[in-house]
């Protein structure tokens, strides 16, 4: 009786744990900074560390030449940072200012490997960003390592002296200005009558070949002539945006019965201007006007560039269905006659 009281005790033990995990610390490489004599501190972000209970026994430095071990630290809170410097530790340990690997190790108290964290700068193989320059850091930020003008060894890293600018023209896949759309990169920018943007973004190297832009209320990506950059605090980039799908305005659901165009004159005579006015929220460079004759065959297709256009009628007299089309998607059939 009493192992299987036992028996049931550890079960709801178990079942308890596996349903109310204990969060795993862990630390991380938070910031690097270097002085102008090339002494180095850096900066190491811990979280989900239990003062009273699971939290680390040991944690190792390794850079390119040297190994050390970080002297005993009593974490008193479950989240801070802990500034290491070469006078703090019991050994020597170097780190190269232009190109090193720094990678940190820690352990639990029963000796299980608990998290890593690795940082390569310079130009070694596999590096994430540059060396910094004199009076910069390397600060981790947003799962990035970014370069940082205004270093903050020992307090939380923020946005502050880690960003440049980027501008130029958006283009639509047919080389024509996009005006007025919302686009993100490290940030949401929009672009103005003319096509041209300027946004901030991170201070790191970035390639892109899609971009994320909004529709409506929804997020959406498209696809762009690849290009790249290695930005520097502060710095301006001129870089120009190719578009290689057409942008969808976010208008899902139009009532054919009800949409905002109109189309006059109805009846027209034939071989005249029919007049078409479109008054949506956005007018992309994908809206088309189509005439189609009672047979279903296609007379005459225009795109429409202008929320005021205009299209001739056929020769012939008749009836003609005149279908307009917004991003491929039908938001109108009107049905016009044409006269003598």
């Amino acid at each position: 009786m009493k192992k299987i009281f036992t028996s049931f005790w550890a079960l709801i033990i178990g079942v308890s744990i596996y349903a109310n995990p204990i969060p795993v610390p862990l630390i991380e490489i938070s910031e690097l900074f270097f002085d102008e004599s090339n002494n180095w501190k850096l900066e190491l972000l811990y979280y989900n560390v239990d003062p009273d209970g699971l939290t680390f026994d040991s944690i190792f430095l390794y850079s390119t030449i040297d190994t050390v071990q970080l002297p005993s630290y009593r974490f008193t809170e479950s989240i801070g940072l802990l500034v290491v410097t070469a006078d703090s530790l019991d050994y020597e340990f170097k780190i190269n200012r232009h190109a090193d690997t720094i990678k940190m190790v820690s352990y639990s108290l029963n000796g299980h490997h608990l998290c890593e964290d690795i940082l390569i700068f310079g130009n070694l193989p596999g590096a994430s960003i540059s060396y910094p320059r004199q009076g910069q850091s390397i600060s981790k930020y947003n799962f990035f390592y970014i370069k940082d003008k205004s270093p903050s060894i020992g307090f939380f890293n923020d946005t502050l002296g880690m960003c440049g600018t980027i501008s130029g023209i958006v283009y639509d896949k047919y080389s024509k200005p996009v005006k007025n759309r919302k686009f993100i990169l490290d940030n949401y920018f929009e672009t103005f009558e003319n096509g041209e943007y300027s946004t901030r973004v991170y201070s790191k190297p970035a390639t892109y070949n899609r971009i994320d832009y909004k529709a409506g209320n929804t997020q959406k990506s498209a696809s762009i002539t690849e290009f790249s950059y290695t930005m520097e605090p502060d710095s301006v980039i001129k870089m120009d945006i190719y578009l290689l799908d057409t942008l969808v305005t976010g208008i899902i659901d139009i009532n054919i019965s009800n949409t905002p165009i109109s189309i006059y004159p109805n009846p027209v005579s034939k071989g005249e201007e029919l007049k078409i006015n479109i008054d949506l929220p956005i007018i992309t460079s994908e809206i088309f006007v189509e005439i189609i004759d009672l047979n279903g065959k296609m007379i005459k297709k225009k795109k429409i560039n202008h929320k005021s256009s205009s299209i001739k009628v056929p020769d012939e007299s008749g009836v003609y269905i005149i279908r307009t089309t917004l991003d491929s998607k039908v938001i109108s059939l009107n049905r016009i006659i044409v006269n003598e």
